[in-house]
């Protein structure tokens, strides 16, 4: 049986994503990204211990898919997101061990919107990252 564990990327904790998430997904585990401190990326790679983005990585991979949930805010994806993914790229460099525990794993990605703005391009950083870490692109859905 595949397990699956979403990252939810919103700012509002009891919004419209989390809303969706409860609503497709009522007994998976949810990471919300507002509840934890992820420092941004730095080419040092260096961080305090106070940040926890590695603690979020050694649980994740322990499922076989990962959905990001991410409300679209300016035709993107949510900021914490977006720091989300600039540290993702951690894993190819300083955490490259901890990064190759993440290969062959499933993403897909979830949207929501006052609107249906997203663009050709909305679900790209998603797909190149996914290519760029080993990971399996499923799909991407706006609701």
């Amino acid at each position: 049986m595949e397990t699956q564990i979403i990252i939810n990327s919103t700012h509002n904790k009891d919004g419209n994503t989390s809303q969706l998430i409860k609503k497709l997904y009522p007994n998976s585990k949810s990471i919300k990204l507002i509840d934890y401190k992820i420092e941004l990326y730095n080419y040092d790679e260096k961080y305090s211990d106070s940040d926890e983005f590695l603690s979020i990585i050694s649980e994740v991979i322990n499922y076989d898919k990962i959905i990001f949930a991410t409300p679209v805010y300016w035709y993107s994806m949510s900021s914490l997101m977006k720091i989300f993914f600039d540290r993702i790229t951690d894993l190819i460099g300083t955490q490259e061990e901890l990064g190759r525990k993440l290969m062959g794993k499933k993403i897909e990605v979830i949207t929501t919107s006052n609107g249906n703005n997203l663009g050709d391009n909305f679900f790209l950083p998603f797909k190149e990252t996914a290519d760029y870490l080993h990971l399996e692109y499923i799909d991407g859905k706006h609701y």
